[in-house]
């Protein structure tokens, strides 16, 4: 866990983040399910890149899924998302961290959806910086943020640490995301805290979302937490012997 120079916690410790995060399940409506044509089943074919998957995309332009079967990211951007959900959310002895249960699956669905197209939002301007109740207020779409976000975070690696984000240690990954947070590194007209703020509701979203999203695998967030999900029944359970026994919780693609 980061810590400022203070040394009070940049990030929230897991419990605290649960509780704080619960209500992001609510929050994941413009998540959509992968769509059978790029699905990739492990060991068959693989979806055939239309365009460069590390090319920026143009406005209005869909990214084209990578190479290795993710829908939007590339294979370099993997390393990446992998390294920094890894140390936002590590695993520890109460629960799974972001990596195990699905958090890249999560955000990658998420950027080849409607969700990173900015499919269902108004995006034709006038661009004016706004405030932070106005919703969102730039030009480009979630998936542009992100690939242009990665793209100018590695060349800004590379140039002040000699190393691509992924490769650093990580220590120095942690006072990179502290960087970013603070909003202290330029990426290509991105503020850096804008795309780390993006970056950290994903993530929350990704770790408690349904597991129909790719996240929350097996639940594992829902059960930390005794979230029961979908199930109807929120009371307590007993038999007809008066013993209390637990739900187990519901995803909705159950």
């Amino acid at each position: 866990m980061m810590t400022s120079s203070d040394e009070q916690p940049i990030y929230p410790s897991r419990r605290r983040f649960i509780l704080a995060g619960a209500a992001a399940t609510a929050l994941v409506g413009d998540a959509v399910a992968p769509a059978p044509a790029q699905t990739a089943i492990p060991g068959g074919p693989q979806p055939t890149p239309v365009v460069p998957p590390n090319q920026v995309p143009r406005p209005g332009q869909i990214p084209a899924p990578a190479p290795q079967g993710y829908q939007f990211l590339s294979n370099a951007e993997v390393e990446t998302v992998t390294a920094m959900v890894d140390r936002l959310i590590p695993a520890d002895d109460i629960g799974p961290g972001g990596v195990e249960s699905g958090v890249l699956t999560f955000i990658d669905r998420e950027l080849g959806g409607q969700f990173g197209a900015a499919a269902r939002w108004y995006m034709a301007g006038p661009w004016a910086e706004g405030t932070p109740s106005q919703g969102w207020q730039l030009a480009l779409t979630p998936a542009q943020v992100y690939r242009t976000s990665f793209l100018a975070l590695d060349r800004w690696c590379l140039g002040s640490r000699s190393k691509r984000f992924a490769e650093l240690a990580p220590t120095d990954q942690d006072e990179v995301l502290t960087l970013l947070q603070t909003g202290k590194i330029e990426l290509d007209g991105i503020s850096s805290d804008t795309f780390f703020q993006l970056l950290w509701q994903n993530v929350i979203e990704g770790y408690l979302s349904d597991p129909l999203y790719g996240g929350n695998r097996d639940m594992a967030a829902w059960r930390m937490i005794n979230f029961p999900g979908s199930n109807p029944i929120l009371t307590e359970a007993v038999d007809l012997n008066g013993e209390l026994y637990e739900l187990e919780p519901t995803a909705i693609g159950a």
